[in-house]
């Protein structure tokens, strides 16, 4: 029944309710003191009721008296329907999205929450190389091509919310992009669990590793249009896996950890080959106060606010010789930009089919009235090194860094940056640096157009999600519209 069918019935009972409490009334005042009557027809009143007006036979006081009973029954009757609220983004919390609907417990109704979010990238990517080509460790020269480009860069469908109990909580999302062709499947990741307090939720789904603190920073949240080169290069992707995260202190320290099929699981499913884990964490420390979901000071803190952390990733892991139906499939390069499972790439027609990735990172950031500074160091060994033919190196060590400096020069409006990123090894170096300008839409991180200048030297990243491409040399000029919901 519709809400508008539901108060006009609602309006119909109260009335009749109300006209046969005013009919006895005026029969008791005709047995008093008989005279002409002033009830309605039947007929009449039927007429009045589904129209939803009270009779008009009464005084002005009294059908003033009676439009305030009906409208107050209403409001009651219609209360007790759930009805979608939506929740927006604070200034320490992304947004929850609509929340479609919530068990009232002093109801006894069955535990169930539902809520649907997500985010969506618009974005125009042009490149302008500066060389033709290069040439990778394996001997092979490849072209540098120029780029102009427009895509639904990211999309998220999320649905999250607790069933059976309120500690029983899920969070499941569809997620996908253009840039690997319109025709492109929609891929799952999400998590169930149990969450024991704010202090410990533990559960099992397909998630992104924690290896570095950008990586674990959700997309519409990042300061430029999209994470760093040296973060596309050293961290780890997407599995399926086993977590726990939570925070203790009242607040003040956070930490998420666990283990997962592999750094990039998402591709090998049931097919997978051996039995060997990813371990993974992340650990930081807020003693300021709260430091927010985005690494930029749009909220313009009246009080500095900072954040320290570390984390980790260990594991005995095989190559990905191609990028997976996910996206944000990380293929594992040498510093040069050549992937580690290339023939040839550490030695004649020798191929490396299972290794050792070992990689840890530190970071800080700090915020106070509209200015931020953050950055992170990496360090990874790559080791153990088992395939086909002779390597002419038992390891690769490599290292390297981002930095991110913001002012939002009108506060929650207007903001510029600068960023920079580079990436040392024993294949090469490669650095970016650049800038940009965000305009916060009716001061909100909900929307947000970005426009932003990158220039590469011997970039050693790639992931098409990204505007870098593995030995690219050139600049990149990109303008991208944010909307999350």
């Amino acid at each position: 029944m519709s809400l508008r069918r539901l108060a006009r019935a609602c309006r119909t009972v109260v009335a009749l309710a109300i006209l046969a409490a005013g009919c006895a009334g005026t029969l008791a005042s005709a047995e008093e003191a008989p005279g002409p009557s002033t009830s309605l027809s039947t007929d009449e009143a039927d007429a009045v009721v589904e129209a939803g007006e009270a009779p008009t036979a009464f005084d002005p006081d009294q059908e003033a008296w009676m439009r305030e009973e009906i409208d107050r029954a209403v409001e009651a009757r219609l209360a007790g329907i759930p009805r979608p609220v939506y929740i927006p983004a604070t200034d320490i919390a992304p947004p929850k999205g609509l929340l479609l609907y919530r068990e009232r417990p002093g109801r006894g109704d069955f535990p169930f929450a539902l809520a649907i979010g997500g985010f969506m990238q618009l974005r125009w990517l042009e490149f302008a190389r500066s060389a033709t080509s290069w040439t990778n460790a394996a001997g092979a020269t490849l072209p540098i091509n120029n780029i102009n480009t427009f895509n639904i860069d990211r999309y998220f469908l999320t649905f999250s919310g607790h069933v059976v109990d309120e500690r029983l909580v899920y969070t499941f999302a569809l997620f996908g992009t253009t840039n690997i062709g319109v025709r492109a499947g929609a891929v799952p990741v999400g998590m169930a669990g149990w969450k024991f307090s704010d202090a410990a939720t533990v559960g099992v789904g397909m998630t992104n590793v924690p290896g570095t603190r950008e990586w674990i920073i959700a997309s519409p949240w990042t300061v430029g249009v999209d994470r760093s080169m040296a973060n596309t290069f050293f961290r780890p992707g997407y599995s399926p896996g086993a977590a726990a995260t939570g925070s203790l202190l009242d607040g003040e320290f956070h930490y998420q950890g666990g283990v997962w099929n592999a750094i990039d699981g998402g591709t090998s499913g049931v097919f997978r080959r051996g039995t060997s884990m990813a371990f993974a964490g992340n650990v930081w420390w807020e003693p300021l106060g709260a430091y927010g979901f985005g690494p930029g000071d749009m909220e313009c803190h009246d009080e500095p606010v900072i954040r320290l952390g570390t984390s980790g990733v260990y594991a005995n892991t095989y190559p990905l010789a191609l990028v997976g139906a996910n996206p944000e499939d990380t293929i594992v390069r040498l510093s040069d930009g050549t992937p580690l499972a290339t023939v040839g790439a550490l030695g004649p027609d020798s191929q490396v089919r299972q290794f050792l990735y070992q990689l840890a990172s530190v970071d800080a950031g700090i915020k106070y009235g509209g200015w931020a500074a953050n950055a992170e160091y990496y360090f990874r060994l790559l080791n153990n090194f088992e395939g086909v033919g002779t390597f002419n190196r038992s390891s690769s060590y490599d290292q390297g860094g981002q930095v991110y400096l913001s002012w939002c020069f009108i506060p929650r409006s207007h903001e510029v940056y600068a960023r920079s990123s580079v990436v040392t090894g024993p294949f090469g170096t490669g650095q970016e640096y650049g800038g940009g300008l965000n305009w916060y839409v009716r001061q909100s991180r909900q929307a947000r157009f970005t426009i932003e200048a990158l220039t590469m030297n011997r970039n050693p990243a790639q992931n098409f999600i990204y505007p870098y491409r593995a030995g690219y040399t050139g600049t990149a000029i990109q303008t991208q519209f944010v909307v999350a919901y």
